[in-house]
């Protein structure tokens, strides 16, 4: 049986009132975007979604190194068992996989078979003559970071990148089993390490700098053993260059692990404690620091999971269980000057619930994350702990998923797991959060839209998760600031802004937590000045991107908010008309492309009885209209007029 939803008594009509004074300002948007799986980003269809219509600024991509033969083993599996029967499943060990504790183990004879391992020199060019450049992942981000580059505004489009695990070698035991496995994966109760079919699976890497045998460079160029940190650093610094020298793009922002305590089946590694990640992140760092095109790439992390208690944003277990976690390790980087100038800014996976479970909920793990806490809020936990707004840097949230495809889900009572409640989730991130930068973990992937997914081929822009991302995704552009919404007259609606200064745009969106309509009423902010109407973007149960205008009468504009909808609203004030000097005696013009309701005027002079004539109507590019004349054109007036103006 459903739950009725009670009509809300109020005694006073809803209002919305921006405040874009100082004191209202927030976080700066970097953008949003997802991350990559899959060759289905190479069609057009995808690009037109993720670029034109999304209007995405953010592709994440897995950075785990591919290597070239004789690297990949005897079999092209790293002497794994698999389907080609070389050897047969499930392998010698009879345990679907390759196992190894260390990196001495790793070599260990197998199937008859010993494992090669890929030393890196001292030589970053001839280190990334180990790698496959051409592996599916990489040809389809490369692209794609090519056509962003291209399309996004000028510094607008960001690739970003996540290891999911080192080189195999490099790692060795965790200590950890695998459990929750069936059929040809890895049989339950193998430790960590191991390789299955191509993947680099759990373990922790070796930060001891320890100089090994089994990395000794002298051969390279070198002076002698290495440890397993050199060698991380190296064939990190190596698989950076290669793939911006092969695809032609430049990488933005790396983590150097994804879910660092996440141990899988799939490519994963583990640091347990926070020793083991700084010296990694010092150690990259000071190796990229050494390479003119490296050094800008700038380091982000932990990157672990927002979990549902204190515990998940401290610490799990104790002694020699004891696994630090988020805000633990931002305390730990603080701690240590050299790794906190490495580490450029923070980010974590969003994949706390506690926010959407009920009308009113509280996101407490996005609360704690930003602003940690003053008392302890549970058992064995230290009070007086830092969020990571103490530290001055962003953060940003680069992964999360798991909404059913369905705009409502449960369909009775409230449906805080369907398409709707990813609106209220992004919502919570940017204001609670204060995150800079939202990213979801895939837009396609082949296969049918699921929890995983924002859409699929079939659905494209029509499926009820894709359309609200959308209303965050086109709507706030990189370089907006995120600036204060005061409700008032209900607690049932969310309400966040965004005032793009450059632009001249303010973004709203609404989002109603209960079945009942409402209509609120929203004062015009005083930023940008000139907003006389607002573009209306609104999705419902069955009723998604209707697009619709509200013009401003007296300082206000009645906005009505569907049960369980989302409504974002775009404003344009008076765009400013930008000029510059250009070679060959040229004045190029511009002004923002969101000020489509204005159209570029001249006249030779300002006597009054010379009429004002169209320039141009040209559509935009890259976000901005661009309009070239010759600095000797005897229209020497310019102005920006609205179309139907005079």
């Amino acid at each position: 049986m459903g739950l009725a939803t009670i009509p809300e008594l109020r005694s006073q009509p809803v209002s919305v009132v921006i405040d874009t004074s100082p004191a209202g300002r927030n976080q700066v948007i970097d953008g949003f975007g997802t991350c990559l799986s899959g060759t289905e980003g190479l069609q057009g269809w995808w690009q037109s979604l993720f670029f034109d219509d999304l209007q995405c600024t953010i592709l994440r991509m897995d950075l785990t190194p591919a290597f070239k033969a004789p690297y990949t083993g005897m079999n092209g599996t790293y002497n794994s068992p698999w389907f080609h029967n070389n050897p047969p499943l499930p392998g010698p060990d009879t345990n679907n996989v390759r196992t190894y504790s260390n990196t001495l183990d790793y070599t260990r004879v197998y199937n008859g078979w010993r494992a090669p391992i890929a030393v890196m020199g001292p030589d970053i060019d001839q280190n990334t003559n180990n790698f496959d450049f051409t592996v599916a992942n990489l040809r389809v981000a490369g692209q794609l970071a090519q056509i962003g580059m291209t399309r996004g505004g000028a510094g607008d489009f960001k690739l970003i990148g996540s290891l999911w695990s080192p080189a195999p070698w490099i790692k060795g035991a965790s200590g950890n089993k695998i459990s929750g496995q069936s059929g040809v994966q890895p049989v339950n109760g193998t430790p960590f390490p191991f390789i299955w079919y191509n993947n680099f699976s759990g373990g922790m890497l070796d930060t001891s700098g320890v100089g090994l045998t089994n990395f000794d460079d002298t051969a390279l160029g070198g002076t002698g053993p290495t440890s397993a940190l050199m060698q991380f650093a190296r064939c990190t610094a190596a698989y950076l260059r290669g793939v911006q020298r092969t695809f032609g793009v430049q990488f933005y922002a790396f983590s150097i692990q994804n879910e660092l305590n996440f141990e899988e089946f799939y490519n994963s590694c583990t640091y347990p404690l926070s020793a083991g990640y700084l010296a990694a992140l010092k150690a990259v760092r000071a190796e990229l620091d050494k390479y003119a095109d490296l050094a800008p790439i700038r380091i982000m992390g932990p990157e672990d999971l927002l979990g549902a208690d204190a515990y998940a944003l401290w610490q799990y277990g104790a002694g020699s269980s004891t696994v630090h976690k988020n805000l633990q390790y931002l305390a730990n980087i603080a701690a240590d000057p050299i790794a906190a100038a490495a580490e450029s800014f923070f980010c974590i996976h969003g994949y706390a619930s506690d926010g959407v479970s009920a009308a009113g909920a509280t996101p407490t793990s996005w609360n704690w994350w930003a602003g940690g806490w003053s008392s302890s809020p549970a058992a064995g936990i230290p009070a007086n702990i830092s969020g990571f707004r103490a530290y001055g840097k962003k953060s940003w949230m680069t992964e999360t998923s798991g909404e059913d495809p369905a705009w409502l889900s449960p369909a009775a009572g409230y449906p805080g797991n369907g398409a709707w409640s990813i609106a209220v989730r992004i919502h919570q991130a940017l204001t609670v959060g204060q995150e800079s930068a939202w990213v979801y973990w895939q837009l396609t992937d082949g296969n049918p839209n699921s929890g995983s997914t924002l859409t699929s081929a079939a659905q494209t822009n029509s499926s009820p998760k894709y359309v609200a991302a959308k209303h965050y995704f086109r709507w706030i552009r990189p370089g907006a600031v995120r600036v204060n919404a005061n409700v008032a007259g209900t607690t049932n609606l969310l309400v966040s802004a965004y005032l793009h200064e450059t632009n001249a745009t303010m973004t709203v969106v609404m989002i109603n937590t209960t079945s009942n309509a409402m209509t609120c009423q929203l004062a015009v902010p005083s930023q940008p000045i000139g907003i006389k109407t607002w573009q209306v973007f609104t999705s419902s149960n069955g009723s998604y991107g209707q697009t619709s205008s509200v013009s401003v009468l007296n300082g206000t504009s009645p906005v009505p908010v569907p049960g369980y909808g989302v409504v974002t609203l775009s404003g344009v004030g008076s765009p400013r008309l930008r000029s510059s000097l250009a070679p060959g005696s040229q004045l190029n013009l511009s002004w923002p492309g969101a000020a489509t309701d204005f159209v570029l005027q001249s006249k030779a002079s300002l006597d009054s009885e010379v009429m004002w004539q169209v320039l141009s109507n040209l559509p935009a590019s890259n976000g901005w209209f661009n309009v070239s004349v010759a600095a000797t054109n005897p229209s020497g007036f310019f102005r920006l007029a609205t179309k139907d103006g005079p």
